[in-house]
């Protein structure tokens, strides 16, 4: 896996900043497949326009960016039923990796320590040849 250079920089005796980052590190397709054969969460957050015109992810949840803090966050009075606690591990995929990036990294600012993305997003996806379509995944945003 792509370790983030920030590791190697001194946390203190923060024991949660040393947690949250074993996991600030980006994701290629093959360990996003092996990440979500192992239990991740995929979350799709794509825009409809995007699924439809590119195709949707099998097994992915898809949620709408805007909703991702108040869905993904336990005991946020709305998260969704697959997070159970702050080290569930999320791995999220945009068009083209940017904007998943910055939300992974937000999500890692709020304690759930175990997000990441999907570096390159769907467009690298593609380029992996992985599988795309099967039933659209319903909208949980």
């Amino acid at each position: 896996m792509h370790q983030d250079p920030a590791d190697e920089q001194s946390r203190g005796d923060d024991p949660s900043a040393a947690r949250a980052g074993a996991f600030a590190w980006r994701l290629t397709p093959a360990e996003t497949v092996a990440a979500f054969v192992r239990g991740a969460l995929l979350i799709d957050i794509r825009s409809t326009v995007d699924r439809k015109e590119q195709g949707w992810l099998p097994g992915a949840i898809v949620l709408e960016p805007s909703v991702l803090e108040w869905r993904l966050i336990p005991h946020s009075g709305g998260h969704i039923p697959e997070v159970t606690s702050y080290d569930v591990e999320v791995v999220l995929v945009s068009r083209d990796g940017e904007e998943s990036s910055v939300v992974a990294a937000r999500l890692r600012e709020l304690g759930l320590w175990r997000a990441t993305d999907l570096a390159g997003g769907f467009w690298s996806w593609r380029a992996a040849e992985l599988p795309v379509g099967g039933d659209p995944a319903p909208m949980r945003g």
